[in-house]
C-alpha cells in the first residue's frame, strides 16, 4: 500500500517506468505550450533532457548578448538520482539571464553532446540573436572553480 501511495505522489521509482512517466509528462507539457520546449533522449543507458521556457525563447531571439557569449554552468548531485543540471545563460546589465537547461544522468562527453544536440533541435531558427545553429561567438563551460572550458565559434578550444 505504501509503495502505491509513494508512486502516486512522487511518480515511478527509478528505471523504465520512471522514464516512461517522464516522457509522458514532457509530451503533455509540449502540447500545452504549442511549441516543443522540452526534449528527452536516451543513448546507451544514458538519459539527457534539454529544456527552455517561452521566455527563454524570447531571449534567444531578441537579446543581443545571446549571440555574443553563452555560459554553460554545470552542477551535480541535484537529486536522489545524482543527475547533473547545466544552466545555459548569457549576460546582461541586470546579471545573468538563463535561456536553457540541460539535465543529464552522467557528465560524460557523449551525454553532454546528446543533451546539446537535443537542445539545438528545439531552439528557434533565429536563436542566439539570429546566429541560429552556428551558435554564439563564445561559449564558456564551467565545471568547478579550478577547471573551465572555452570554445569560440571558430572552434578554438582552450
Amino acid at each position: 500500500m505504501s509503495q502505491f501511495v509513494y508512486e502516486k505522489t512522487y511518480g515511478a521509482s527509478p528505471g523504465e517506468d520512471m522514464v516512461y512517466d517522464l516522457e509522458a509528462l514532457i509530451n503533455s507539457y509540449n502540447g500545452e505550450q504549442s511549441v516543443g520546449c522540452v526534449k528527452i533522449g536516451r543513448e546507451h543507458g544514458r538519459i539527457a533532457i534539454a529544456a527552455f521556457t517561452l521566455l527563454m525563447r524570447r531571449l534567444h531571439e531578441g537579446h543581443r548578448q545571446s549571440g555574443e557569449l553563452v555560459v554553460v554552468d554545470a552542477s551535480s548531485g541535484m537529486d536522489k538520482y545524482d543527475c547533473r543540471v547545466s544552466l545555459i545563460s548569457t549576460h546582461s546589465v541586470a546579471g545573468g539571464l538563463p535561456f536553457g537547461c540541460l539535465i543529464t544522468t552522467l557528465e560524460s562527453r557523449e551525454t553532454l553532446t546528446l543533451a546539446l544536440t537535443l537542445y539545438n533541435s528545439i531552439i528557434p531558427e533565429k536563436a542566439y540573436f539570429g546566429c541560429g545553429a552556428e551558435g554564439p561567438e563564445q561559449c564558456w563551460r564551467t565545471r568547478d572553480q579550478s577547471r573551465s572550458c572555452h570554445q569560440s565559434r571558430s572552434g578554438d578550444q582552450f
